[in-house]
């Protein structure tokens, strides 16, 4: 048993392992009716519930003995698990009571019954059909043919399924209602006998043992409607057959029979999948991203007081309901809550759908109170959802209060998350409106490039190319600043040589060692009186300080000192005195000691050999100073501002040499990021390219090839434009046989060498450019004007034209009947053509949630089903899809999970009804809400009347 299947938490359909075939020692051809090892009705119930079955046909020869048991069984041990007490290896499981019938004509027929049904039931059902054998055995048959014990199953509201249809058994007596001899590949049974049983409206399905075996064809017509389903035909716990051996799939949203009926009709590959198809199958995997819930509160028209919360189910999700039922108003607080609300800027500003938003979008207020805003101060709109097995809870409020983004925490609690960033890329959703979707096939393919990209992860490579333009203008810029600084280069040299000059007359004169001896005696001097001065400061601070030292005697008059009890703290204070005393002499004698000490010291240097330098570099510096006059030099302290001129000049020099390496690798570092911009636009053209090509290799109904560079002339000219900075003039110099034109002209038929000959123009355009800046253009007067004079004024300019490439374009194509021939220019397509193609395009990829809203709009019904319900139904076990519709098809044949039914009652949209397909009031609400709901059904469900009176 897995959690996830046992547990499922999510609503609506899912999937249930059944077992349609099984017996119990109630049959006397299994091992234990002949043995004395017979399990309890308990034990037998384990075994299924370890193989994880979650549904059991209990189906013995011609008898129900043992479902009363069973079900006895199951409910006491259902009753201890409820206590807190399972048994070992407990696990929920439906019975669905039933009987393998021995037909008249030589054939075994399985009738599922519901699960209420007793052994009493089965023995009335046994009467009907006329079976007059032993219970429990095949030694007789009904007396009834084989069509009218079909038609009393299903009076009695089950459904009949041929059991091993296939089976040919020993001697060819498999009791298998399709089995074939072996010598003649001929039907066992009467032909006649098989093809009205197969032509009995109410069978569904039939047990198909193995699908290797071909399917009769005197009666394959007939045969190839019904579902083959499977089951164990567990006659014992031993060898072939056992519990989980053979079993079928069967998507339901709770075990019940209406819903099991309802998953024959849809039969195989949606809502059957029998445990021998050998295509991997992984029915409780979850799509990697899923929105779980959402939560809305006060909005206008829609959870007042209360907050109106929508759960979904990770496959498909209908929204339905008439107009004004706030269907579209749950998409536009999801795109609020994901804050995707930028999405729709690309559409035109009066389309429906973006004013119906941006109206949405707003707090009414004064006398547009009563037709615009669908917000209030209060709203707020919460949506869960798992990511990569993570849940988050994401909240958006008007009044932009409250934690952002929070993270679940041991499965029970919500914790702050360490980011409350919320970006496409961390909770990836894609929200389109049928405006949207129209926009996407406009002549604009801005919008359709961005939505590939972000289905390509093309972002990561455009964040590199901005920090390689960024890069690139950083370093232009650090090389004009060197450039500044190289310019004054001149300036400085001259400088350098006048304060060479004249500190060359001090040198001349000898003065170096003159003056550094007179400066280092004099800094001598100074330094030894500084501390002869200090050591005397020290010694005033100490006499003083001892001067400062006293102690107070507040118990001089508490007392007594002939007092016993009172003597030792009289002597204690005593010695303490006696103890400052000392102190203060002692200070005053180290203040003395001071004083000698510098008296000495001052008296020594003195009379030394310092002292007799110091005064004979006075001498030398004074005769210095007279020879300096006498050359015109009125100021020997010239040359310490002089000689540090110098070293300041000299520094800058040598910084400029290296300010001139530096320009040198700058210089390279920006060709260097020129070349890695060209290598992220290519790495970005190429990433779109293998999307497309992955994405749509095997789509019937849309192509979609990208165009490196663009090749089109409006795209091209736009995009050099906006570089340019100019949107109005130099269209001869741009358009006609200018710049776009000379880009794409006879361009080489070889990919490779196509896109190779346009970089290789690009780069020649760039030069040409880079030329007219510095005022030797050879576009035209007018152009090499603005470009020299935009260089001039602002030089970044170049910059952003030399980093510049123009964007792809795109070639979308259509198959106009959708089955992936004919493939037609976009632009040739009517608007529900054009609107079909981009909704194939985004059905295709992603493994994102996709929100549709009203998808069918603009759409021909054949359309609708051909394209969309096909595509959703391929597509949704890959992905979890939400879709707002008017459409019954969509809902219906798409096979909707999880439906919501949404009607606007007292002022206030509200969810009427939430459920799946296999729930009455659910298609009582299809059938009332949509246009031709009923018929949808029908269709879908065809046989349905027929196969139950119980069914409406």
């Amino acid at each position: 048993m897995t959690n996830t299947q046992q547990n499922w938490p999510y609503p609506g359909s899912r999937w249930w392992k059944f077992d349609f075939h099984t017996h119990t020692p109630a049959s006397v051809d299994t091992y234990w009716a002949r043995s004395d090892n017979v399990p309890s009705p308990e034990a037998w119930l384990l075994r299924y519930m370890a193989a994880e079955i979650d549904c059991v046909a209990i189906t013995d020869h011609n008898s129900g003995a043992w479902v009363d048991r069973l079900k006895a069984a199951y409910e006491e041990m259902k009753k201890q698990a409820d206590a807190g007490s399972p048994p070992e290896g407990f696990r929920e499981l439906t019975l669905f009571p039933g009987v393998e019938i021995s037909v008249h004509g030589g054939f075994h027929l399985l009738a599922i019954l519901a699960p209420d049904t007793t052994t009493s039931d089965i023995d009335t059902l046994l009467g009907q059909v006329d079976y007059d054998g032993t219970r429990g055995s095949s030694d007789g048959v009904t007396h009834k043919g084989a069509a009218d014990v079909i038609c009393e199953i299903g009076d009695a509201g089950g459904i009949p399924i041929p059991a091993h249809a296939d089976r040919q058994g020993k001697n060819g007596n498999g009791k298998g209602l399709l089995a074939v001899r072996a010598d003649t590949r001929k039907l066992q049974l009467d032909a006649n006998t098989v093809r009205q049983v197969l032509d009995t409206e109410c069978l569904l399905a039939m047990e198909w043992e193995d699908m290797g075996h071909p399917l009769p064809r005197y009666v394959e017509k007939q045969a190839k409607k019904l579902t083959r389903v499977l089951g164990s035909d567990c006659h014992s716990f031993r060898e072939k057959g056992i519990p989980g051996s053979r079993f079928t799939w069967v998507k339901m949203a709770k075990p019940t029979l209406e819903g099991l009926r309802l998953a024959l009709l849809d039969g195989g590959g949606f809502s059957i999948r029998r445990s021998d198809n050998p295509e991997p199958f992984a029915p409780f995997s979850l799509p990697k991203h899923c929105i779980e819930a959402i939560e809305i509160a006060d909005v206008r028209y829609m959870g007042a007081g209360t907050p109106v919360r929508l759960e979904f189910n990770p496959w498909l999700n209908a929204l339905i309901g008439g107009r004004g039922t706030g269907k579209s108003t749950i998409i536009h607080a999801l795109r609020l809550a994901a804050r995707r609300a930028q999405e729709i800027d690309h559409l035109e500003e009066r389309s429906i759908p973006r004013l119906t938003f941006e109206s949405f979008n707003r707090v009414p207020s004064g006398r547009s109170y009563a037709n615009e805003g669908g917000l209030t101060p209060s709203t707020e709109i919460l949506w869960t959802l798992k990511r990569d097995e993570v849940r988050h809870r994401v909240r958006w409020r008007e009044d932009g209060k409250g934690t952002v983004v929070e993270d679940e925490v041991n499965g029970s609690s919500w914790k702050p998350s360490s980011t409350e960033i919320v970006t496409p890329e961390r909770f990836p959703v894609r929200i389109f409106s049928q405006g949207q979707i129209a926009a996407l096939a406009g002549e604009n393919q801005q919008a359709l490039l961005q939505v590939i990209d972000e289905a390509a992860g093309v972002a990561a490579n455009q964040r590199v190319l901005i920090e390689a333009r960024d890069v690139f203008y950083a370093s232009k810029a650090k090389i004009r600043a060197l450039n500044g600084k190289l310019a004054r280069q001149t300036d400085l040299e001259v400088e350098l040589e006048d304060v060479s000059r004249k500190l060359k007359k001090f040198d001349d004169a000898g003065h170096s060692s003159v003056l550094t001896i007179y400066r280092r005696r004099g800094r001598q001097r100074e330094e030894a009186n500084r501390q002869f001065d200090s050591t005397e400061a020290i010694a005033q601070s100490i006499e003083t300080t001892a001067d400062d030292l006293q102690i107070e005697n507040p118990l001089e008059n508490l007392v007594d000192e002939a007092s016993v009890d009172e003597r030792p703290i009289a002597e204690g204070l005593k010695a303490l005195a006696e103890a400052v005393g000392v102190a203060t002499r002692d200070l005053k004698s180290v203040a003395q000691r001071l004083r000698e000490v510098v008296a000495t010291q001052r008296q020594t240097l003195g009379k030394s050999v310092w002292s007799t330098a110091v005064k004979q570099a006075e001498d030398d510096y004074a005769a210095f100073v007279e020879m300096l006059r006498s050359k015109g030099v009125a100021d020997p302290n010239e040359y310490s501002p002089l000689a540090q001129d110098r070293q300041r000049l000299q520094s800058e020099l040598a910084n400029l040499n290296s300010s001139r390496e530096e320009q040198s690798r700058l210089m390279e570092e920006s060709q260097q990021y020129l070349r890695k911009i060209l290598e992220c636009r290519r790495a970005i053209s190429e990433r779109r390219e293998a999307f497309l090509s992955q994405a749509l290799s095997e789509n019937r109904f849309v192509r979609i090839r990208n165009r490196r560079y663009g090749e089109n002339p409006q795209i091209i000219e736009h995009s050099f434009r906006e570089a340019l900075g100019d949107f109005e003039h130099f269209e001869r110099e741009i358009l006609n046989k200018g710049i776009v034109a000379r880009l794409i002209e006879n361009l080489p038929a070889n990919p490779t060498e196509r896109y190779q000959e346009i970089e290789n123009r690009i780069d020649h355009l760039k030069q040409r450019i880079a030329a007219a800046c510095g005022g030797k253009g050879d576009f035209g007067g007018r152009l090499n004007n603005y470009l020299q004079r935009n260089f001039e004024r602002v030089p970044e300019f170049l910059d952003k034209l030399l980093a510049w490439f123009p964007d792809d374009s795109l070639i979308v194509e259509y198959s106009r009947q959708g089955d992936g021939t004919d493939f037609q220019p976009i632009a040739q397509a009517s608007a529900g053509q054009r609107s079909a193609a981009m909704l194939a395009f985004l059905l295709a990829h992603g493994e994102e949630p996709l929100v549709l809203d009203q998808p069918e709009d603009d759409l021909d019904n054949y359309l609708i089903y051909d394209l969309v319900v096909r595509q959703i139904r391929e597509n949704k076990l890959r992905r979890q899809i939400i879709v707002v519709t008017h459409n019954p098809n969509i809902v219906v044949n798409g096979d909707a999970d999880m439906l919501h039914a949404l009607d606007f009652r007292d002022g206030q949209c509200r969810v009427l009804q939430s459920g799946s397909l296999q729930e009455e009031s659910i298609r009582e609400e299809v059938c009332r809400i949509m246009e031709g709901g009923r018929e949808a059904f029908e269709c879908r469900y065809r046989r349905l009347r027929a196969g139950s009176r119980h069914v409406r």
